[in-house]
């Protein structure tokens, strides 16, 4: 039997991979994880993502193999090709990701499955070099985003990339996230809302640009010796350097801008986004918890508001910890999240809190971001859009039945959005049957 290769860049990529993997498995089919160790990742913000740390009761018993750098993988593919079925990636091929050979290309040709991963699979190409020839296997979720993600290469891509070689099969399968093993309720004693901070990067959207709204939005509450030795097990000396680095930055960044975003730094900001929360889940009681992410700094005072606050090194797969909160959970809010979809294939409400252009530095991030009815991020019934200001003065006095989720509306965003419906097969199944993996050759 040929086996099958998991190609992982980092720990949570497998939740985008783990539904079909799982029904891959019962089909009892010859699995491998493969990654390559790439140094760079240990200097990286996202270190603590190094695909060596995923884990979970759904890779057990699968053979984990680690490639020392891109030449072994390299050499791999090209001397197991005639025991290779398919390679399972969240990426295309690129230069800048992988050693290109003409060999390399022959070998894994047809074979080369990207399983698609929202916006993020057409953002690849802005930033890559990927025209080149050979025949991909691209699952993708929904038509809406399709159509969405052959616009953003049209307008912002310069560069030809594997479209243009007119050798990419395409499949809509649904959000390959979703699986009814995970996405289902579970019954619980108190109501929960979970709140996911803003996620501050000052080189987030480019390097160089201005980055004035986050400073005085959430930069002004963010203590980095903490994120430096906390989240990214910095040393001391370093992560006091980080901080006073931090402080000078952001403050210059406040004093040139602030006219700005005078309103964001004294009134509108993160810290009365996150009170108005705590008077909202008082009032209606809920539990209040506070899920960052460990690659952004979040503002410590979180710790005085919330009720809990959820840590994760997103290594833990099938469900994620993320996943199991929100099996239990009643109510989402967050910004600039793709968490979003998840939230809905959960049947949960979603709150999102718009972010003002200003904050997007080009255009490209302006279009990932749209904040206009019936789109993902402002959908009646189903993600309730706030303005920063509305939220603060207006969610703490709301009632929570306001927020109740309408099953025909939520139906119709989960076939548009994630291209998901009541009937859809699993998604792994889907895919056992398009590459015909029950058929001897394979």
């Amino acid at each position: 039997m040929k086996k099958i290769i998991f190609f992982i860049e980092k720990s949570n990529e497998l939740k985008y991979l783990a539904p079909i993997l799982s029904f891959f498995k019962k089909k009892k089919l010859k699995i491998q994880i493969c990654f390559i160790n790439r140094p760079e990742i240990n200097n990286d913000f996202k270190k603590y993502l190094k695909p060596e740390k995923v884990k979970g009761n759904l890779i057990k018993k699968i053979k984990i193999k680690k490639f020392i750098d891109e030449i072994q993988f390299h050499n791999f593919c090209i001397h197991e090709s005639k025991n290779i079925s398919f390679i399972f990636s969240l990426h295309f091929l690129s230069k800048e990701r992988f050693k290109i050979s003409k060999k390399f290309l022959q070998s894994i040709t047809k074979k080369w499955c990207v399983i698609g991963h929202g916006m993020d699979s057409f953002i690849q190409f802005k930033n890559e070099d990927t025209y080149l020839d050979y025949k991909v296997n691209f699952f993708f979720s929904s038509n809406f985003f399709l159509k969405e993600g052959k616009k953003y290469i049209q307008k912002f891509t310069k560069n030809k990339n594997i479209f243009d070689k007119k050798n990419v099969k395409t499949y809509l399968v649904g959000n390959t996230m979703f699986s009814k093993e995970i996405f289902f309720k579970k019954k619980k004693k108190k109501r929960k809302l979970i709140y996911l901070p803003f996620p501050f990067l000052r080189d987030r959207y480019g390097k160089n640009k201005n980055f004035a709204f986050q400073a005085a939005y959430s930069g002004q509450f963010i203590n980095f010796f903490t994120f430096s030795r906390n989240s990214q097990n910095k040393g001391f000396y370093f992560s006091i350097y980080s901080q006073i680095k931090h402080y000078i930055l952001n403050k210059i960044e406040i004093f040139k801008y602030f006219y700005l975003i005078n309103s964001y730094y004294n009134i509108h900001n993160e810290l009365n986004v996150v009170k108005s929360i705590r008077k909202f889940c008082d009032q209606n009681n809920f539990e209040f918890i506070v899920k960052p992410r460990l690659k952004f700094p979040y503002m410590n005072k979180i710790n005085k508001y919330a009720d809990k606050v959820i840590f994760d090194n997103e290594s833990l797969q099938y469900p994620s910890l993320f996943q199991k909160e929100l099996s239990n959970t009643d109510l989402v809010i967050g910004s600039l999240s793709s968490s979003v979809y998840e939230v809905a294939m959960f049947k949960i409400p979603y709150i999102n809190i718009e972010i003002p252009k200003i904050a997007f530095g080009s255009n490209s991030n302006k279009f990932l971001h749209n904040y206009e009815k019936n789109l993902y991020y402002n959908f009646d019934k189903v993600v309730f859009n706030f303005k920063i200001s509305d939220f603060i003065n207006k969610f703490k006095n709301e009632k929570y039945k306001k927020f109740n989720l309408n099953k025909k509306k939520s139906d119709f965003y989960l076939k548009k959005f994630c291209g998901l419906s009541k009937n859809s097969q699993e998604i792994g199944k889907k895919i056992f049957g398009i590459l015909k993996l029950g058929t001897n050759e394979n």
